[in-house]
């Protein structure tokens, strides 16, 4: 994951420095890249921070911190890698030449640490791409005013990635630094690779579809993912809005097609609209409609059969979600 990290915080601070130690072990530790704005003290020390553990683990600086540096300023560091910036207005979004600055391109996620007015600019970048925005606002500055104007637009944002708690844990009342490093960094994976997976599949009572749906609750718990399958029992709500929140938030879609049940395939249609991965099965001798005749599908004979199928896609996907979670 990129995690680019704005704003600026006053290093000579005791637990501003400590957070910042914190901070790059989180990254590091987790297999993250740092996307470095190379402008102020924090970004020189955080870099500083990374370039010490990445080079203690034998990884190479170079590729796990980058930065690109804005048209006339001076780099504050030299870690990792440092190019120059094609933006030529980073501070400035009045430009008639607008670009985005490139370490808000290649970010996966945005974090704001501290900060000042500037530091509001750089936060309207980030929500020109849609890229999720984590102001931690322990200490204070711009972050504090970025996370209330994100929190209020928490529904429309980021309600289909998280709950509303998981994103106030930016906000949480603690002097422990560790913490905070930790916590922030495991709502960022969280946000961005989810570890959810969601079954359409019909309620049936029988006991060949019971034990399809355990085959695929072993495998997918095999693979770290958390299986959820949403109906009338587990859900005090219209259920159809509820199935459609957390097939949003889901790494990807598992729909059985077996028994022919209109919920299913119009639950499958709108995965697809979604443009979410989605794996088919079906028990063997199954009649598919012409629409899904042609989409690949696991065709069960056997709940031997159907783990090893699920087993080799899901790998697959794993792989191409660039997955990473830590426990």
């Amino acid at each position: 994951m990129n995690i680019l990290v704005m704003g600026s915080l006053d290093t000579t601070n005791e637990k501003c420095a400590e957070f910042l130690q914190f901070f790059a072990v989180e990254i590091v530790s987790n297999g993250h890249k740092l996307l470095n704005g190379n402008r102020n003290e924090m970004d020189k020390v955080l870099a500083g921070n990374m370039n010490k553990l990445l080079l203690e683990k034998g990884l190479d600086p170079h590729k796990n911190i980058i930065s690109y540096v804005e048209p006339g300023n001076t780099p504050m560091h030299d870690f990792g890698s440092i190019l120059k910036s094609r933006c030529t207005s980073w501070g400035s979004l009045a430009s008639v030449d607008l670009e985005v600055p490139e370490t808000v391109q290649i970010a996966d996620v945005v974090f704001v640490v501290g900060g000042k007015e500037g530091t509001n600019c750089a936060a309207n970048w980030a929500r020109i791409l849609n890229k999720p925005l984590l102001p931690i606002s322990n200490f204070d500055g711009a972050a504090a005013e970025i996370f209330a104007q994100e929190l209020s637009q928490f529904d429309r944002k980021y309600s289909m990635r998280i709950d509303k708690s998981d994103y106030e844990i930016l906000n949480q009342i603690t002097t422990d630094a560790s913490r905070i490093a930790k916590d922030s960094v495991a709502l960022a994976a969280r946000i961005i690779f989810s570890n959810q997976v969601l079954v359409i599949m019909s309620y049936s009572s029988d006991p060949k579809l019971e034990d399809a749906y355990d085959s695929i609750e072993t495998i997918c718990t095999e693979n770290k993912y958390k299986c959820l399958r949403v109906n009338e029992s587990n859900q005090t709500e219209r259920i159809v809005p509820e199935i459609f929140r957390q097939m949003g938030r889901s790494a990807f879609i598992i729909a059985d097609i077996s028994e022919a049940k209109p919920n299913v395939y119009y639950e499958l249609g709108y995965a697809q609209g979604l443009q979410k991965d989605v794996i088919i099965t079906a028990a063997k001798d199954t009649e598919l409609p012409f629409d899904v005749a042609d989409f690949p599908v696991i065709m069960w004979d056997s709940q031997k059969y159907l783990k090893d199928k699920l087993r080799d896609k899901i790998t697959l996907l794993a792989k191409k979600h660039g997955r990473i979670f830590t426990e």
